[in-house]
């Protein structure tokens, strides 16, 4: 999908919209998000979102992925959605202690974590 000048108001009340995973070159409102009742999933971490608290209140947000930066500005203000069932950490450089703070402040246990390396290998079946 393109749309001219970064507006997200053409998907105001889109109905058949699912999910997006947006990229942007400058700032964007995502206010008109609010409006697309069967928004799941949603990544914003190539773009730059200039009020990411709304976010709350996008009601049927299960999925979100964000930068380190972005999630701190929601979990500062108190904004995370209720409804996320999985959020991701789109920072691939993030070190294991920030990722596992991250992961606290959303409230995950975080005692038992595992961190771990190595490549998955078929054995061609």
């Amino acid at each position: 999908m393109t749309l001219d000048g970064g507006d997200l108001t053409p998907l105001e009340g889109h109905r058949d919209l699912t999910s997006l995973d947006l990229g942007t070159t400058g700032p964007i409102d995502i206010a008109p998000l609010r409006t697309v009742p069967n928004l799941r999933g949603l990544d914003l971490s190539r773009a730059d979102v200039r009020d990411v608290t709304v976010l709350a209140d996008l009601p049927d947000l299960r999925y979100l992925s964000l930068t380190s930066r972005q999630w701190t500005v929601l979990l500062d203000e108190g904004k995370a959605p209720l409804t996320l069932a999985a959020a991701r950490l789109a920072d691939d450089d993030a070190p294991l202690d920030e990722a596992l703070a991250w992961s606290a402040r959303l409230g995950l246990d975080t005692r038992d974590a595992l961190r771990t390396t190595g490549t998955l290998e078929s054995d061609g079946r």
